[in-house]
């Protein structure tokens, strides 16, 4: 039926009018030239069936398809069975959502152990001693006094072997 044939289709003399006739769509006049010669050549008939095929799959994959409920409702329930028993495409990636999802409960698991641990076993920061007395800074070193005048300045670099 679909056979691959690229050569030149029916008989030299005939092949216009045969273009014609179907591209009019219309049959070959009765008594003409082309219905004899139709009925006596078999290659011609052959491309006449063949073009009237063409263009009725043509016409027919233009129309839009109409199908019942039923067999919508039969095709979907074949495929998600197929898709139950092979797995289907699917299965990946449903069994990688099931690693998330727990994944995601153990670390969320975790953070509320780690932050319920923390806020009962950390030590209070930044607290003052209850008496009162001690100052802040209590205990740090003093920091040097500056010098008076320039003179002290020099003396110091001397002390330090940091002079010219």
């Amino acid at each position: 039926m679909f056979e691959v044939d690229h050569g030149p289709i029916g008989c030299p003399k005939y092949r216009r009018k045969l273009e014609e006739t179907l591209l009019s769509g219309a049959s070959p006049e009765a008594g003409s030239d082309l219905e004899a010669h139709l009925q006596e050549c078999a290659p011609c008939r052959q491309a006449v069936a063949t073009a009237a095929l063409a263009s009725q799959l043509v016409r027919d994959a233009q129309r839009p398809l109409q199908y019942s409920d039923a067999f919508v409702t039969r095709v979907m329930a074949t495929i998600r069975e197929q898709e139950s028993i092979q797995g289907g495409p699917g299965a990946f990636w449903r069994l990688l959502e099931l690693l998330a999802s727990r994944f995601a409960l153990v670390a969320a698991l975790v953070l509320l152990g780690v932050s319920l641990y923390l806020a009962e076993f950390t030590p209070t920061r930044n607290t003052l001693p209850a008496t009162g007395t001690t100052e802040i800074g209590a205990g740090l070193p003093e920091p040097p006094v500056p010098p008076a005048n320039d003179d002290e300045i020099l003396m110091s670099l001397v002390e330090r072997n940091d002079g010219i």
